[in-house]
């Protein structure tokens, strides 16, 4: 996928963590280096950074994790994470397909409507039409000068539920 220059990132190079919210009102973490962000996103980024430092401090466990699994087996520099309580975790992956994947998926999924008002208030502003837990990839793409968000399943990092209704934004 050739990266849109209407998905501009706030900081390329370094990590930026932006928000979104699915049709469920679950929540998504998504962790991008070098990977398109959204226009809501990189247009509030002051927003999204507040937010995103309120909730490192105290939630370390959906930005800090450690691979305990042999390097080789990781292909990527994480590994799966599953988390008590807490957003889907995504990361952009650029050495293999250039999307979003997912390596986070939360026992009990975090809700916008149960986060404090300045975390909720940087997750709506992107929302999907798709589900994170029936959603293991993501795409960002602008066909005809619109944003498209599209999610697909896949069955890496451990990813095996279909998703058979999915949905572009």
């Amino acid at each position: 996928m050739s990266t849109s220059s209407a998905f501009a990132h706030p900081r390329w190079g370094l990590q930026f963590h932006w928000w979104a919210v699915d049709p469920s009102g679950q929540v998504g973490l998504f962790h991008s280096a070098f990977g398109p962000v959204p226009v809501a996103a990189h247009t509030h980024v002051a927003a999204i950074d507040g937010a995103t430092a309120q909730a490192r401090a105290s939630h370390p466990e959906w930005f800090d994790w450690i691979c305990h699994d042999d390097p080789e087996d990781c292909p990527q520099t994480h590994c799966p994470v599953t988390l008590d309580r807490g957003p889907y975790l995504f990361t952009w992956d650029e050495e293999t397909d250039d999307r979003y994947t997912r390596f986070g998926v939360p026992k009990r999924p975090l809700l916008a409507a149960e986060m404090p008002r300045r975390l909720a208030d940087a997750a709506l502003l992107v929302e999907t039409d798709f589900t994170f837990e029936r959603t293991a990839r993501i795409d960002l793409s602008h066909p005809a000068g619109r944003e498209l968000l599209s999610g697909s399943d896949t069955h890496r990092h451990g990813n095996t539920e279909p998703a058979d209704d999915v949905r572009s934004s």
